[in-house]
This record gives structure tokens, C-alpha cells and sequence, in this order.
């Protein structure tokens, strides 16, 4: 027994000693998962360029159609029982286009920090005759159906002014974006949740929304719901449940709306949400070198132009 203990010592001394924490610790090179997760070698130039750009793969090939259902944070099993087709060849330059404008209306360090990771252009997704126009994968991966459909939606007449004309639709897809990015981030910005009433997990909403049930009277529900955001300084009746639905909320706004605008159809008569406002906007300026009031503006205008 002695003897074997002995020798047990005597190997940990060798194997300590073979080992200095000079030695670097590096990754091996069988770990591929980064090398992976990006469009291949011979993938559409400006699926490449969009990725090395943004960091955000916008992709609309697969060789087997459970790649659209399955992200690498989880997969969408309900749907995944339905083949996905491919967006047709004479619709991709326009969805390439679509995301590049869309893109480029937002700095790059926000898109590498927290855009979703995979937007998934497919002509069909989940069941052909009921599918969705968009769906959200395990919080990575935006699947959108292209041409879309969504209520509102226009037809393609000009890819490379689409994202302005058709307000209906982008209004859409920043509504998912925003979801998706609000529950990506990771810290919350100073002093912002510090400003009116705590939020409560929507129970003043619900309150409001189950007597709607009661009496069925609209106009007394929506009038609720205002004064809710009014009183809170929320910057509307939804973003009462949570930071994370404020941050989607004040985000969507200020991506498509002019100053002007958000001044005085909620800053004008309310302190709290123009404090809101102030620290929103600094904070996109001086973590992600994104003046978003600039985009806002910009995408103002140029619906102007066409609507």
C-alpha cells in the first residue's frame, strides 16, 4: 500500500512538472462551430458581404429543409413537419437588397452585439396553406417568408427603395427584430427603469384588458390603457410589463418615426418619457455609436417621399 501511494505521487510530480502556466492554452482545431456559422465559400457576394458587414447571416439555402426549422439554440418542432421552400431565384436580389438597407440604417457594433444572428428568407414556412410570414426561432433566427404577405403589405415594384415604400411591412419586421433584440441584451441603461411607476408583469394591463371582457366597451379600454402609460411614464400600455418591453417598444419607435413626430405624440405633455427618451437615445450613441434619431428621421422621409 505504501508503495503504491509512493508511486501515485510521483506521477502527479511528473505531470505538474511537464506543465508550466507559461504553456498557453489554446483551442484545438477540430472545434469548427465559429468556422461553421457562416455562409459558404461560394454563397451569393452579398450574402457574404452582408455577414462580414453586419455580422447578421442572411441566408436562403439549405439542403434539407429541417435547417430552416432547426437554429442552433433550439429548433421549431410543430412546423418542422412541413418541407420549407426556397425563395424562387428572381425574388433573392430583392430580399438581399431589402436587409441591406435595412442594415445599414443601424451602426455596426449594434449589429454585431445584439441583431439576431440568422435572418432565413423562405418562399413558405411551416404548413403551405396556413404557414407565418415570420417566425422566431429559439431567439437567434428570424425566419421570413418571401415576397411577404402580411396584411398590408405591398408588392416589389423597386427592391431597392422596398424597405421605404412599404411601411406596413417594415413596421413588421422591426416589431420581431425589437422582440428579438430585447431579449438579447444584457444590462439595462441607467437610471431608465428609475423613471415613473415599477414595472408589473402587465397586471395593471390585464386588469384593464379582462374588464374589456366584462362590458366590452373599447373606447373605456383604450382610454385606460393611456392613462396607464401616461401615469407610469411608459412609453406605452405594453411596455407596463417589463424593462425588456419598454427597451422593444422605444426601439421600434425611434427606428421608423421622425422627431417631430415622437415629440409630440408622446414627449410633448409627458417629463417621465422624454427623461426616457433622453437616456434611450444617448446610451444607443455612446454604447453602439448608433445615433438611432438620425435613422428615424432618415426613414421618415423617405416614406414621405413615396407615400
Amino acid at each position: 500500500m505504501k508503495n503504491y501511494l509512493i508511486f501515485t505521487i510521483l506521477i502527479v510530480i511528473f505531470l505538474c512538472s511537464s506543465c508550466t502556466k507559461e504553456d498557453p492554452i489554446t483551442p484545438s482545431t477540430e472545434v469548427a462551430f465559429e468556422i461553421l456559422f457562416k455562409p459558404e465559400t461560394d454563397a451569393h457576394p452579398l450574402e457574404r458581404k452582408l455577414f462580414d458587414t453586419y455580422g447578421v447571416w442572411v441566408r436562403m439555402d439549405f439542403k434539407d429543409s429541417k435547417e430552416v426549422y432547426n437554429s442552433y439554440l433550439g429548433q421549431d418542432i410543430v412546423n418542422g413537419r412541413f418541407p420549407a421552400q426556397k425563395v424562387d431565384e428572381s425574388n433573392r436580389i430583392s430580399a438581399y437588397q431589402y436587409m441591406d438597407t435595412l442594415l445599414s440604417n443601424v451602426s455596426i457594433d449594434f449589429c454585431k452585439q445584439l441583431m439576431p444572428n440568422e435572418i432565413f428568407f423562405i418562399k413558405t414556412y411551416g404548413h403551405p396553406a396556413w404557414g407565418y410570414q415570420f417566425y422566431v426561432v429559439a431567439r437567434n433566427r428570424l425566419a421570413f417568408v418571401w415576397p411577404n404577405t402580411t396584411y398590408g403589405a405591398q408588392p416589389i415594384d423597386d427592391p431597392a427603395t422596398h424597405y421605404y415604400r412599404d411601411s406596413t411591412l417594415t413596421r413588421t419586421v422591426w416589431g420581431h427584430l425589437t422582440k428579438m433584440i430585447g431579449d438579447r441584451i444584457t444590462e439595462e441603461i441607467p437610471g431608465f427603469g428609475k423613471i415613473g411607476k415599477p414595472y408589473d408583469g402587465g397586471t395593471a394591463f390585464t386588469k384593464i384588458r379582462d374588464q374589456y371582457f366584462v362590458d366590452y366597451d373599447r373606447e373605456k379600454r383604450d382610454v385606460a390603457w393611456q392613462k396607464l402609460a401616461d401615469q407610469g411614464g411608459y412609453l406605452d400600455a405594453y411596455s407596463s410589463f417589463s424593462y425588456k418591453e419598454e427597451f422593444a417598444g422605444w426601439l421600434k419607435l425611434l427606428t421608423t418615426e421622425s422627431y417631430e413626430n415622437i415629440y409630440n405624440g408622446y414627449l410633448k405633455d409627458n417629463a417621465m418619457r422624454r427623461a426616457k427618451y433622453i437616456l434611450f437615445v444617448d446610451y444607443l450613441k455612446k454604447v453602439y455609436k448608433w445615433d438611432i434619431q438620425a435613422t428615424g428621421n432618415k426613414y421618415r422621409q423617405q416614406t414621405d417621399l413615396y407615400n
